[in-house]
């Protein structure tokens, strides 16, 4: 009894980790990597339904957001603001409605300039 007590549970949780696995790979996300030697301090990145704020971001590094699939057809904006008061604004790229496994990357360069690069997880 007990033996099949610890199967059912083992076997829920690989059900869970797949599950997760899947949601990750599918839900569509935005990605900013700071290429520069400056703190980014904040990005917000509108989409049409909806928008998405970072925090800080230390240099040579990443950060990620999932967004929901439920989006309205538009672009993307964007707002890079950095710890010296510069910032950069912007549009890119083109959001659609049920996007499964989109990666829109924002890099933020040395010259703390914006390039934009749109990706397929799956």
């Amino acid at each position: 009894m007990v033996k099949k007590s610890i199967i059912g549970i083992i076997v829920l949780l690989v059900l869970l980790l797949a599950f997760l696995g899947l949601y990750a790979i599918g839900s569509p996300e935005v990605v900013v990597e700071n290429q520069s030697s400056q703190n980014v301090i904040e990005v917000i990145v509108k989409l049409p339904s909806n928008r998405i704020v970072f925090g800080s971001i230390s240099p040579k590094s990443k950060s990620t957001i999932f967004y929901s699939w439920t989006q309205a057809e538009g672009m993307y904006e964007y707002q890079v603001s950095f710890a010296d008061g510069l910032s950069q604004t912007g549009k890119c790229g083109y959001v659609k409605h049920h996007e499964v496994g989109k990666r829109l990357t924002l890099f933020v360069q040395a010259d703390l300039t914006v390039m934009c690069h749109e990706s397929s997880k799956v």
